[in-house]
């Protein structure tokens, strides 16, 4: 009715917000030479300022095209009341009405007259990040009055708020809001939203701590109709943190290609696949050097599935998506090719065992053969087609693995509803039936391990360093972090391998009582139906061949990262790169381009080098949703909050049983983990490399991963209670607090709190 500033305004103070005491004088009375005006109060000071019927439009905003005026005495309201009026014929609003072709009369600038706030502090909040994140508020604050902050003549700082996670980092010279004070300008713009819409920009003050909001007004620039969701559910136990180029751009090859060999089974349709292609191409992104899945992709895969609605929320529990709002829009597909999906589908899925099979024959077929060819003396344009020739041979049959792991978690949740329905069994029953399964393969690489350790003594130096080699030969992929290109491994660093024996031989009696605990022969009772048999038996051969291939794929990587080393050397003798590690820093494009057209590529990695220094200082946003593309941010500097939190009880979903007692240890760098013999270990993720650590602890709790996960599936075969999905967990406990945790019933407790830090 008067504009949307005052229009506004009067909705804020009507539904409880903290606006400043104003007047509003209509237009009309605005350009009288004799009005009369009431003052809001008895202050002594006010702020004059216009709310023209055309200012904030969704075509035209005329921002800063009519006067305002601050710290106005109260005698000189009247005569500032109509300099704003007759601001209407000014030269500049005169050019914008030509401009965006707007009649000049007929406009009318209404006015308002409010109660000075001498803030402190003033600033703006986007409810969503202008520049084009959805799910990331932004608050800019300055001190002193909002014209400083707004025009830029004081000093600004701002903070960068997720609102999935809520963590948030700050940009600017000093730190001005208190993280209480950050977390009542989120909650109250998150109540805003709710009068005023989801994009909204957002005007205040806090004079002596107390926030008074002096304007809101729609976000319009935002396009929010088919917004990209980065979702790092499940992908970050194999890419924890950051990871370089060689890798990002890798996974993006890797994902693209099985995707779209998966929805090739389902479909078998060329004419409707591509239709899909640009999704294929997108399973997989990274922002600020860390991986996730654009998981609006895998939705669409996941839709070419029969009874896809009943098929999601199996998959977003064992994948550990937290957040299970999605797009229920069936995908385009024409109805035959519909039709088809319903056999092809169930044809695939009967037919996973029997591939997975023939895929590991495969595997290792071209393993042995890439070994035999290997060859460091290779020409870097050999190592490329040595490379390629892999590519070739298992990108074409690799996607049954991504079928099996559907395979998987269709059948383990069957079962995990089977035996709480029909005999009330426990997430501990459950999990005790899933982990009957014998020899798993990623128990391997420990269980040689700790036999190379105890045998140690046994054998001749001579015959000590042969069985290493046949250690590494076999398994000398597996370690820590090991998807990610970049990191060290036992066949890349033998010494790895001599620094985690020695770890364990530090306790002896320890090692020797898990070694008969793996020698333990498993036997899971058959006391249910022929149905729940059926159903743990196929949830079990789902694992069983999801943890082959994932041992497999670590071997994969292996030879990817030989195969970079080699070029690195290779690039650095050229004088292409500056240190061979550099070739990280590069895409796999650039990396095999580099053999057929060698180029100086040092001033890129320096940059690059740069890039990840900010990227490392960012806090891990677990979602990030983009109103477009994708991007990365770019900062002169930034500081993180970590917020703690209090609480000396959380739950999280129990994976393993058993009830442990100890002192946590919280790992966020894998490669300085300390000692962990007997402690109660605290991470982010887990990934299959975990398993060497894990030997030796009492237990674990992870903030990432769902029943299915490695801290999961490991944590069972080794004995040791696990816990994972705990909420806050990270900024919850620290390194030296006294826990109990009890596997059963995913019940963690912080006994005492160590007070030393």
């Amino acid at each position: 009715m008067y504009g949307t500033k005052i229009d506004n305004l009067i909705k804020l103070r009507d539904n409880g917000f903290n606006v400043p005491l104003f007047t509003i004088v209509p237009y009309e009375d605005a350009i009288k030479a004799d009005m009369n005006i009431v003052l809001p109060s008895d202050g002594n000071l006010f702020s004059v300022r216009s709310s023209a019927n055309v200012e904030d439009g969704e075509s035209t905003s005329f921002a800063g095209q009519f006067d305002t005026y601050l710290n106005v005495e109260a005698r000189d309201v009247p005569s500032r009341v109509k300099d704003i009026a007759d601001s209407r014929n000014s030269d500049n609003v005169k050019a914008y009405c030509a401009k965006s072709g707007t009649d000049i009369n007929d406009i009318k600038v209404n006015v308002i007259v409010q109660d000075m706030i001498d803030s402190d502090i003033s600033g703006v909040l986007f409810t969503s990040n202008p520049q084009g994140i959805l799910n990331e508020s932004v608050i800019t604050v300055g001190r002193g009055l909002g014209e400083g902050v707004v025009s830029s003549r004081v000093d600004t700082t701002s903070y960068f708020y997720n609102l999935t996670d809520r963590i948030f980092y700050y940009e600017g010279r000093e730190n001005l809001l208190e993280p209480s004070k950050i977390e009542e300008l989120i909650t109250l713009s998150e109540n805003m939203k709710e009068v005023f819409g989801e994009y909204l920009d957002i005007e205040f003050a806090i004079k002596d701590d107390v926030i008074y909001f002096l304007q809101v007004r729609p976000i319009t620039t935002l396009k929010t109709d088919n917004p990209l969701i980065m979702d790092n559910s499940n992908i970050v136990e194999s890419y924890p943190g950051i990871s370089l180029p060689l890798t990002t751009s890798f996974v993006d090859l890797v994902y693209s290609g099985v995707f779209r060999g998966v929805s090739s089974r389902v479909l078998k349709n060329d004419k409707e696949l591509s239709k899909h292609e640009d999704v294929f191409l997108n399973m997989t992104g990274h922002v600020n050097g860390r991986v996730y899945y654009k998981i609006s992709n895998w939705y669409t895969v996941i839709k070419f599935l029969p009874m896809s609605k009943k098929i999601i929320p199996v998959w977003q529990e064992m994948m550990g998506v937290r957040n299970k709002s999605y797009n229920d829009d069936d995908v385009n597909i024409g109805f035959f090719a519909r039709t088809a999906t319903y056999f092809n589908s169930v044809y695939e899925l009967l037919s996973v065992p029997k591939n997975m099979r023939k895929l590991n024959e495969k595997f290792i077929r071209i393993y042995d053969d890439f070994n035999a060819k290997f060859d460091k003396t290779l020409a870097p344009s050999e190592l490329v087609a040595l490379f390629n020739n892999v590519k070739l041979q298992l990108f074409d049959c690799w996607d049954v693995t991504l079928l099996n792991d559907l395979y998987s978690f269709i059948f383990t949740g069957l079962l995990k509803s089977r035996m709480k329905k029909k005999y009330g069994k426990d997430d501990k029953e459950i999990n005790e039936y899933i982990s009957g399964i014998s020899d798993i393969e990623s128990m391997k690489p420990v269980k040689e391990m700790i036999s190379l350790a105890l045998r140690k003594d046994e054998l001749s130096a001579e015959d000590f360093s042969e069985a290493k080699r046949e250690y590494i030969r076999k398994y000398g992929d597996r370690n820590l972090e090991e998807l990610k290109i970049e990191s060290r491994t036992f066949r890349s660093n033998p010494e790895l391998l001599d620094r985690r024996i020695e770890e364990y031989r530090k306790d002896l009696v320890r090692l020797k009582e898990t070694w008969n605990n793996f020698a333990k022969e498993k036997t899971t009772e058959d006391k249910y139906d022929a149905l729940t048999r059926y159903y743990v038996k196929k949830s079990s051969l789902g694992i069983y061949n999801r943890e082959i291939s994932r041992l497999n794929r670590s071997r994969i990587y292996g030879l990817v990262r030989l195969l970079a080393d080699t070029l690195g050397e290779k690039y650095q003798a050229q004088g292409l790169i500056s240190e061979s590690y550099d070739i990280y820093y590069l895409t796999i494009d650039e990396v095999l381009g580099l053999a057929e057209k060698p180029q100086n590529m040092m001033a890129v990695i320096l940059e690059r080098k740069e890039q990840y220094k900010l990227y490392r200082e960012l806090p891990p946003y677990s979602r990030i949703i983009f109103a477009d593309g994708e991007f990365n941010k770019s900062h002169v500097s930034v500081n993180s909050y970590r917020k703690k939190f209090s609480d000396d009880e959380m739950f999280g979903v129990p994976c393993s049983g058993g009830i442990a007692e100890g002192e946590a240890l919280v790992i966020t760098d894998v490669s300085n983990t300390g000692d962990v013999k007997d402690k109660i270990l605290i991470t982010k993720m887990t990934d299959p490399g975990w398993v060497f650590l894990l030997t030796q602890a009492k237990g674990v709790i992870s903030e990432k991963g769902s029943l299915l996960s490695h801290t999961a599936i490991i944590s069972r075969e080794i004995g040791i209670p696990s816990i994972v999905g705990v909420k806050n967990l990270m900024d919850t406990i620290q390194t030296g607090d006294i826990l109990r945790m009890n596997g059963d019933n995913g019940k963690i407790e912080i006994v005492r709190r160590n007070e030393t830090k």
